[in-house]
């Protein structure tokens, strides 16, 4: 057993099914023998030295669904975006970035229950994976990042600039971003969002920490 509480598992087809949470280069040079491919839980997450590890190896990643079957992570790697209602400034700035080859997945949350409720379906979308992070464009940042913390897996944070977007980025791996709007220009959303969908990845300091909080954030 490693040090995150992962057991070797048997590797039929050089496969190797890694069932926690936090995957680190560390455990990985342990585990690895000669696999082609790692399958890791829908949530997990991989540091910065694990992915340079995996991709060095020649190491293709999946992820679990919640249904089952695994997703190659370069079919996740799309970002969502969510807009509590309509602005012409985001709209215009994804459509750029498209043109650029960034494609980004617009996401329609229901508008049932206000602002929380429509604030607790985005999150919950991006928590199922069904893209690998969300940027929010929204009236109240500090509201939808309260609600997302309280999911698994999810590490949100508010920005408002491309400087603040590059250092949760950095410092944190954010996978859900909150902008306010309105109030942000064409040239500050696309810029925002080009610097928050480049990477994703959490430092192994926090992916440990977050590790050791688990199930214990909420009390």
């Amino acid at each position: 057993m490693s040090s995150n509480g992962q057991h070797r598992a048997s590797t039929p087809g050089q496969v190797l099914h890694w069932p926690g949470r936090v995957v680190t280069a560390q455990d990985l040079q342990r585990q690895l023998n000669g696999h082609g491919e790692i399958i890791v839980v829908a949530k997990a997450i991989l540091t910065p030295s694990a992915i340079e590890l995996l991709k060095a190896g020649g190491v293709r990643v999946s992820r679990q669904s919640s249904d089952g079957p695994a997703e190659q992570e370069s079919k996740v790697g799309t970002w969502g975006v969510a807009q509590e209602r309509p602005y012409a400034s985001v709209e215009s700035a994804v459509q750029s970035l498209g043109h650029d080859g960034l494609t980004l997945r617009e996401l329609t949350i229901p508008q049932t229950d206000g602002s929380c409720g429509w604030a607790r379906g985005v999150a919950e979308c991006i928590a199922r994976g069904e893209c690998h992070g969300g940027v929010v464009f929204c009236a109240d940042p500090g509201l939808v990042c309260c609600i997302a913390n309280k999911l698994g897996g999810l590490r949100a944070a508010a920005v408002s600039t491309a400087a603040q977007a590059a250092r949760a980025s950095s410092t944190l791996g954010v996978n859900l971003a909150a902008v306010e709007m309105p109030g942000r220009t064409f040239f500050e959303v696309r810029q925002i969002l080009k610097t928050l969908c480049a990477k994703i990845a959490c430092p192994e300091g926090v992916a440990c920490t977050l590790q050791e909080l688990d199930g214990h954030a909420h009390r």
